[in-house]
């Protein structure tokens, strides 16, 4: 029968046996040790550190939301430093003995598979024989699968030594042998020897191959006795380590997410600045759209309005000076403003009867084309164009006009920096009559736009998708 326990509950003359065993690899001991190599501390001391480390160079600066990096980072410190710690405990827990080792040892009375912290123990109390069974991978070995049955049952332990393995096999078999009286079974001088000379014997048999012609001298060269493993403590729930680690986990968070705002402010403006002068405005608006981002306001306004005084100076260039006026200063008005965008509205209050009917079309192309040329030419970083279709509210620019009997067209142009201030400028012009009045408007918004930007840029064409 197998049972696994905790080492710290283990009896204290057990784990003094268990502990003696592994420092002295079993030399004085009646039984066989077989030593396995562990690098899973040395294994998670690295890769914590790494883990921290790649946390580091993937948060930092920290550019996304605060909180969702500073949850990054606790769980990439909260993981990288428990290997970390894991690791330095178990190699402080060896030395102050609180912690098994990784090792087989077998002695007359019990087969113990010590794996860290936990030790498997098998009561050879009713031992019968041991098998071994050697496994290979491409021809190379790799570990021995040592079967013993006792009694009805069977279990299993593996050495990761060729050699050691046979050590086991032929040191368990040895004392199967004895338990049953020899090879007649009939030899009561063997079945009575006590645990520690029968452990020396078989010793002797899996070191030499030779069975001692004396068995019974065996049994004073030992003074270590064979211990009864017995349950004295208690298994640890985990309760307070688990509450530790939140505790931890917590101020790791706040500690992170009080880091990361200033760090954030920083790097973000960084990048800010870096952006080439025609991507920074939207860039700057967002900037200053966040309440968190405090240290480069004052800075990122004034960014700001270079980048808009600087364009509305090389793209309002109109030859009338009240519509170039009056376009620079709604577009200037928007470096203070939370959105770029500015509201249009075009209206046809009037059309001689019978063409009434296109005058809805008119208005939603003139719109767009206007929109279109202005937004192209200004800078699209720097203002977009809103179409109004209700006439009862206020716009930044509205446009209105008349088309006469004559066929021309009649307007008025109001520009105000916001929908409720009073206009900054009003014009009124004409257009004479055209083939219909769709091109008399169409020829109205080719005339406001000469004089409001001048030549007017087109728009890049996107690539196609899959370029």
């Amino acid at each position: 029968m197998t049972e696994k326990y905790q080492f710290h509950e283990l009896d204290r003359e057990t784990r003094d046996y268990l502990l003696l065993a592994r420092d002295q690899r079993g030399n004085g001991l009646p039984g066989v040790f077989v030593g396995k190599t562990n690098l899973l501390a040395a294994v998670g001391l690295v890769v914590g550190f790494g883990v921290i480390i790649a946390t580091v160079v993937m948060t930092f600066p920290p550019t996304d939301p605060p909180a969702k990096e500073a949850m990054l980072q606790t769980a990439g410190f909260l993981l990288g430093g428990w290997m970390v710690v894991a690791a330095l405990r178990v190699w402080a827990a060896g030395r102050s003995g609180r912690y098994a080792g990784h090792f087989v040892y077998a002695d007359p009375d019990f087969l113990y598979e010590a794996d860290g912290s936990t030790v498997a123990v098998t009561d050879l109390a009713e031992l019968r024989e041991a098998k071994a069974v050697q496994n290979f991978n491409e021809g190379k070995y790799r570990n021995t699968a040592i079967t013993v049955k006792c009694g009805p049952e069977r279990s299993q332990v593996t050495v990761p030594d060729e050699a050691g393995g046979r050590r086991v096999t032929v040191f368990l078999n040895a004392v199967a042998y004895m338990r049953d009286g020899g090879e007649d079974g009939k030899d009561d001088t063997l079945r009575k020897l006590s645990p520690e000379a029968m452990g020396a014997v078989a010793k002797h048999v899996a070191t030499t191959g030779e069975f001692p012609t004396n068995p019974a001298r065996a049994e004073g060269g030992n003074a270590i006795r064979v211990p009864h493993p017995r349950r004295e403590g208690r298994a640890s729930s985990g309760v307070l380590g688990l509450a530790l680690i939140a505790l931890i986990g917590t101020g790791l968070f706040f500690g992170f997410l009080t880091m990361n705002y200033p760090y954030r402010d920083e790097a973000v403006f960084a990048r800010v600045r870096e952006l080439p002068p025609k991507e920074q405005p939207p860039a700057l608006r967002l900037y200053l759209s966040h309440d968190q981002f405090a240290a480069h306001r004052d800075e990122a306004r004034q960014l700001l309005g270079e980048r808009y005084e600087a364009g509305v100076k090389a793209n309002v260039a109109g030859n009338d000076a009240d519509l170039r006026r009056g376009l620079a200063d709604v577009v200037l008005a928007l470096k203070d403003k939370p959105t770029a965008a500015l509201s249009l509205r075009t209206l046809e209050e009037a059309a001689p009867r019978g063409m009434e009917g296109g005058g809805a079309l008119r208005q939603k192309v003139a719109g767009e084309k206007l929109a279109d040329k202005w937004g192209s030419t200004i800078g699209d970083e720097l203002v977009v164009f809103a179409m109004l279709d209700d006439p009862g509210l206020p716009a930044n620019i509205d446009l209105r006009w008349k088309v006469t009997d004559g066929g021309g067209v009649a307007y008025t142009i109001a520009f105000r920096r916001s929908p409720d201030d009073e206009p900054v400028v009003t014009a009124i012009g004409t257009v004479a009559a055209g083939p219909d009045p769709g091109r008399t408007v169409d020829s109205m918004c080719d005339q406001i736009l000469a004089q409001s930007v001048g030549l007017t840029r087109i728009r890049p064409t996107p690539p196609p998708e899959d370029f």
